[in-house]
């Protein structure tokens, strides 16, 4: 049995990027197997990619099966060697080929040449091949033949991949737009009550100033639902941040979160803002990870009715990974109403401190950033005691730590 050779990890996936694996026979590969075999004169002929088990066959003539066992593969073996261009006149005299020309059933002699079929940088992805049952030798004019055919091959590769590029971005913004749809009837929906309550308010105002009536209770009330969509248009703008934010690492103290977070929610110092760890410095970013902190803790003070609202952090480290607590006491989430909110399937029907629904915008705006500092977020929470979310950020283990 000879040693099966196997492409690298980085190859596979770069030969998965072109989405041929599997695909129908098409014309163009079809029209340039056929002229490799005309030209070399063999019976054989095909355009061949390889994964971890199997070699499969974009184009083939002289045999009907579509992939082989990787054992059974020439061309794994002439991919290996990062050869532009391999013949081998008797394959059954070939120390290394002859293994997997015993698989294929020769006994004697066999002939195998190939040129390989290279991306842009100059990476093998696939091989284009002729095959013979009896040992031979291709002339000048052969091997230049099969030379410009793999080129052709490539071509046809390198179209390939930027076509499937282009369905990549075209599904990718169908995918935005639907989102896009769904935000702005949520957007729309959500917007109207406040305006509709203003617009009611300021109706009252009129026909009551009219009669002298006092109107302090409706100008208190209007200033609640200005308040609220101003609120939510701010929500909506960290919202729109988040999504077009680039991501910028670098090593920053979480105390300074915590720090900007206490200063701007807390001015009054009407609440407690607690940390149980002394300084620490992490890997991430720094602006991203402060509108994440910045939303749970506004959150928890929001959904609170404690005398004093408090807000305590605790942070431990792995050897892959930071993980940063954030508890409230507040009024705390169900089983369901946390897993809602994790899979981010609606808004809590919940009433803050100021009497105010949530838009889950915030926690969208959560969502959207931990995605894109690949950190993940968790939820512990029992109604009436408050509720912890847990951030596990991954650590860059190639970056030093200055203490």
């Amino acid at each position: 049995m000879p040693n099966t050779i196997k492409p690298s990890l980085d190859q596979i996936k770069l030969i998965n990027e072109y989405l041929l694996f599997d695909t129908p026979n098409e014309e163009q590969y079809d029209n340039l197997t056929f002229l490799a075999s005309q030209i070399c004169n063999t019976p054989i002929s095909t355009i061949t990619l390889i994964d971890t088990t199997r070699q499969w066959f974009k184009s083939k003539i002289g045999f009907t099966h579509n992939e082989n066992p990787i054992e059974y593969s020439f061309c794994a073996l002439a991919l290996s060697k990062n050869l532009d261009f391999l013949e081998i006149p008797n394959l059954m005299l070939d120390e290394e080929f002859s293994g997997i020309g015993k698989l294929n059933g020769l006994k004697e002699n066999g002939f195998y040449a190939s040129v390989a079929i290279r991306n842009e940088k100059g990476i093998p992805l696939a091989t284009l091949c002729v095959i013979d049952y009896e040992s031979k030798k291709l002339t000048n004019d052969q091997k230049k033949g099969l030379q410009i055919l793999g080129k052709q091959v490539e071509e046809l590769f390198k179209l390939r991949l930027k076509n499937a590029t282009l369905l990549n971005n075209y599904k990718l913004l169908s995918e935005q737009y639907e989102t896009l749809k769904q935000f702005s009837n949520r957007v729309s929906h959500d917007i109207q009550s406040p305006l509709n309550n203003i617009i009611s308010l300021i109706t009252l105002f009129r026909e009551e100033n009219e009669t002298s009536f006092s109107s302090s209770e409706y100008l208190q009330l209007m200033i609640e639902s200005s308040s609220q969509l101003k609120e939510y248009v701010t929500k909506l703008l960290y919202y729109y941040r988040s999504e077009n934010q680039t991501i910028a690492k670098k090593i920053f103290a979480i105390q300074d979160i915590i720090t900007t977070t206490n200063s701007i929610l807390n001015p009054k110092k009407e609440f407690k803002i607690i940390s149980t760890f002394e300084k620490v410095e992490i890997y991430s970013d720094p602006l991203a990870l402060t509108q994440i902190v910045m939303n749970l803790v506004s959150n928890g003070l929001k959904y609170n009715y404690s005398t004093t609202p408090a807000i305590t952090f605790g942070f431990k480290e792995t050897a892959t990974s930071y993980e940063l607590k954030i508890s409230d006491n507040g009024i705390g989430l169900s089983e369901i109403e946390a897993a809602t909110l994790i899979d981010n399937a609606a808004s809590i029907a919940k009433k803050d401190r100021f009497g105010n629904y949530g838009t889950q915008l915030g926690w969208t705006t959560i969502k959207n950033l931990c995605s894109k500092i690949g950190a993940t977020i968790t939820i512990h929470s029992k109604l009436n005691e408050g509720s912890t979310f847990i951030l596990l950020i991954p650590k860059d283990t190639n970056t030093v730590l200055l203490s």
